[in-house]
């Protein structure tokens, strides 16, 4: 578990180098691997726990949806720019538009972290708790209400790693970079 947390944390040191050569296709490539191996990790009980209590792979976790929820933002504002001219199908343009709009408004950092938050105080009182929930039975039982919490953080998370796959292959769709230039965030930062 540490070592998936330190192989993502050294993978994320390098995400500014590497975005410094390319393009929002391939950063956004990128942060999708990222998400998804971050994401991995946290839907296990485990995961939720070094999430809870380590600042770093907390920080980093919220940096890569922070920068994704970025380039979605971009990616709407030019597929709302009426000066844009996109080849792509009219319903290609309305999946899009509604995939963007909904992430953003359902899977944003504020209801990710306060997901998170609740996620974390449930694990705490789970944590205190265990020895008398051990003795119960079932659902009730301290293995019942960790499976229970895995599968609420398993779902969230699901849903969040199907949208951001499904823009990925939208942007592939789109070639921002193609119809517009984009000023990369990376390339606001030195290396």
């Amino acid at each position: 578990m540490k070592r998936t947390a330190v192989l993502i944390f050294l993978s994320l040191s390098t995400i500014s180098t590497l975005f410094a050569q390319t393009s929002i296709e391939e950063e956004y490539d990128l942060l999708t691997e990222h998400w998804l191996e971050a994401s991995d990790v946290l839907k296990t009980y485990d995961g939720l726990g070094l999430l809870c209590n380590d600042a770093k792979f907390r920080n980093n976790t919220l940096e890569i949806l922070s920068l994704i929820h970025h380039y979605d933002s971009v990616l709407l504002d030019l597929m709302k720019d009426p000066t844009v001219e996109l080849e792509i199908s009219s319903h290609e343009y309305r999946k899009t538009m509604k995939e963007l709009q909904q992430f953003e408004a359902e899977y944003g950092v504020k209801s990710f972290v306060s997901f998170l938050k609740e996620s974390c105080l449930s694990r705490r009182d789970l944590e205190r708790n265990k020895e008398e929930l051990q003795k119960a039975s079932g659902m009730y039982s301290y293995d019942g209400q960790r499976l229970v919490l895995e599968t609420k953080l398993g779902k969230f998370l699901k849903h969040i790693d199907k949208k951001v796959v499904s823009i990925d292959k939208h942007i592939h769709h789109i070639h921002p970079d193609q119809v517009k230039e984009v000023k990369l965030l990376s390339e606001n930062h030195p290396n």
